[in-house]
């Protein structure tokens, strides 16, 4: 029996929040399977009560009130809150996947961390989050949490942006898959080719040399390319791209090929801007760190924070 996708939806309550959910529709996710949305009330970086508010709430209440208790009763608000709102997401990721399962967490903490150690717990296989999400003051954007799950991760993190513009539902996601020849780009085309992406999707897969890489003629089959255990020697970007082509072609997708030669993350930014793409997939890691199993590539990393589409970072 086949292992049904679990993903993971870190929800906040911002606009950035409702794109990731937004976003699910453009990620070829299969009709069933089962997703946990998570809404942590982030009571870390709260700032303590100033000596005058603990007065007027005292005061207001007709009692004494230590601060211990206003931090507890804060705290029961801040949960209270993030109950609310992951009722609310798992309402809307229902309309989005009426297939799946849709389960709902509420905690409270640091975000980034809570995320990552119940993805870990639950053995998710992609977290989903917006590009950036509410401070807790709820004034501020900030774009750390995305940035240090997707560093941090043990799976595959989908950082999703705002979709709005692609409003006619018959036209099929443009997906970018970014290839270096090196085992996490096979990692990204074996990705892709296990969603199931409907009719109209097109794939474009760009091969970018840097001129620097030298390959010492290393060749591999097409089916090794897919096979998650691969960490075998880096192949021509050139080379990988031909092979992954005749395999995701095999799948009736319809697929593209472009040879680029540049800085990796520049030429994936300008193509994804000037095609338009959904979304672009890439390996956490390229050739700059072929012996590292975690954390981000150069690459990846400026991806996540640059791109103007949803970035999926792929990992095993």
């Amino acid at each position: 029996m086949n292992k049904r996708m679990k993903i993971l939806i870190g929800y906040d309550g911002s606009a950035y929040a409702d794109a990731a959910i937004d976003d699910l529709r453009l990620a070829g996710l299969p009709p069933v399977g089962e997703a946990l949305v998570v809404s942590v009330g982030d009571v870390i970086f709260t700032p303590p009560l100033a000596s005058h508010e603990l007065i007027e709430k005292a005061v207001a209440s007709g009692r004494v009130t230590s601060a211990i208790e206003l931090a507890q009763e804060h705290d029961s608000q801040t949960l209270g809150e993030a109950q609310r709102l992951v009722a609310e997401a798992v309402r809307r990721v229902q309309e989005h996947l009426p297939g799946w399962e849709v389960f709902p967490k509420a905690l409270k903490g640091s975000p980034s961390q809570e995320l990552l150690r119940e993805a870990q717990f639950w053995d998710a296989d992609v977290i989903v989050v917006g590009s950036r999400g509410l401070s807790a003051l709820g004034r501020f954007f900030l774009g750390s949490v995305s940035k240090t799950v997707a560093s941090e991760a043990h799976c595959s993190v989908r950082i999703a942006r705002n979709t709005t513009g692609k409003t006619n539902s018959t036209i099929g996601p443009r997906i970018i898959i970014g290839l270096d020849g090196s085992s996490g780009a096979a990692r990204a085309v074996q990705a892709v080719g296990m969603r199931a992406w409907p009719d109209g999707t097109l794939i474009r897969l760009i091969a970018v040399e840097d001129g620097v890489t030298k390959f010492e003629g290393v060749s591999t089959g097409a089916d090794e390319l897919v096979v998650e255990s691969n960490e075998s020697l880096p192949v021509s970007a050139r080379l990988m791209a031909e092979r992954a082509s005749v395999l995701l072609l095999a799948k009736g997708l319809n697929v593209s090929i472009e040879i680029m030669e540049g800085d990796p993350h520049s030429v994936l930014i300008d193509e994804a801007r000037e095609w338009e793409a959904d979304s672009i997939f890439v390996g956490s890691h390229g050739l700059e760190h072929l012996d590292e199993r975690s954390g981000l590539g150069s690459v990846s990393a400026s991806l996540v924070t640059n791109a103007i589409c949803s970035v999926e970072v792929v990992r095993s």
